[in-house]
Parts: C-alpha cells; sequence; structure tokens
C-alpha cells in the first residue's frame, strides 16, 4: 500500500509539472503579443495634449490636458520640464534658480482629464520649437509647441509710411 503511495505521488508530480509552460514559451507569448493585447494597449494610452500649439514670447503659460482613458485613476505631481529641438535633439530648458514647484499630488480618476499648466515667463523662450514633459503614474509624456518669429506690428508699418511720406 504504502508503495501504492508513492507511486501515485510521482505520478502526480509529474503530471502538474508537464501542465506548467515552460520559461521558452512564456517568453515566446510575451515577444508576440495578440492582436487584441495590441488594441488594448493602443486603447488605454494616457495622453498630454497641448492646447494652443502656437504661442508669443509674452505668453506666460502653456496649458495642457492630461487625458486618462483608463480604467483606473492615475496620480501626477505638479513638476514638469520644458525641452527646445536643436538640431534634432531636445535639450532641457534651464529654470532659473528661484523657480520650484509646489509637492502636491494630485488625481485623475478613471475616464475623466485635467488641465496642467507650464509657467513659462521666466524661462524667456525664443523662437522656436519646444515641448513640455511630464511624468505621469511612471510614464513620461510630452507634446510640443512653437514660439514663432514676432510679426511686425501694423502699427509700426502705418508709422513707417507716414515718416516715408514726411520726408
Amino acid at each position: 500500500m504504502k508503495q501504492a503511495k508513492v507511486l501515485f505521488f510521482l505520478i502526480f508530480t509529474l503530471v502538474l509539472a508537464s501542465c506548467r509552460p515552460t520559461a521558452r514559451q512564456t517568453v515566446a507569448d510575451v515577444v508576440q503579443p495578440t492582436d487584441s493585447t495590441e488594441a488594448v494597449t493602443s486603447a488605454d494610452t494616457l495622453r498630454l495634449v497641448i492646447a494652443d500649439k502656437s504661442l508669443s514670447q509674452t505668453d506666460s503659460v502653456v496649458q495642457a490636458r492630461i487625458i486618462n482613458p483608463n480604467d483606473y485613476d492615475v496620480s501626477y505631481g505638479q513638476e514638469y520640464t520644458i525641452e527646445r529641438e536643436t538640431d534634432g535633439h531636445w535639450q532641457q530648458v534651464p529654470f532659473p534658480k528661484d523657480f520650484g514647484f509646489t509637492s502636491v499630488l494630485s488625481t485623475i480618476a478613471a475616464h475623466d482629464s485635467a488641465t496642467v499648466y507650464g509657467h513659462i515667463r521666466l524661462l524667456h523662450l525664443a523662437t522656436g520649437h519646444y515641448r513640455l514633459t511630464k511624468q505621469i503614474d511612471g510614464r513620461t509624456l510630452s507634446d510640443d509647441f512653437y514660439i514663432p518669429a514676432p510679426s511686425p506690428s501694423p502699427h509700426l508699418s502705418i508709422g513707417k509710411k507716414l515718416l516715408d511720406k514726411v520726408s
């Protein structure tokens, strides 16, 4: 009877061991996602979207929305970076020494959004291509914006025409 129990235990252990996927099978499943996995990944993408893509050098803030299409809440802090594209590479714009962030943790509910602001007035941004970057729920999100060259004021051209007539 004792031998039968040992034999049963060995057979039972072999059956359980053969049902478990091998390490090679587990890696293959992860490397080759199914179509439904890809659809879920693209449908639940947390996004940061800048409202106005073209700002002037006198604007004081960049306004953006964080959109959470997920079935769970996400949290974020007030910190952000501003980066400028130079020769195809992004470089962080340094903040002034007296610039700081309030330590506040904010939450966006599932299927909701929130407005965030990037204060840029103290950065004295020149004409160029920039982006606002935030760390949200362990992910790096960003969206870009532009500061175009200032256009001449219509009042200046009228004044120039008057001066040309007088001379």
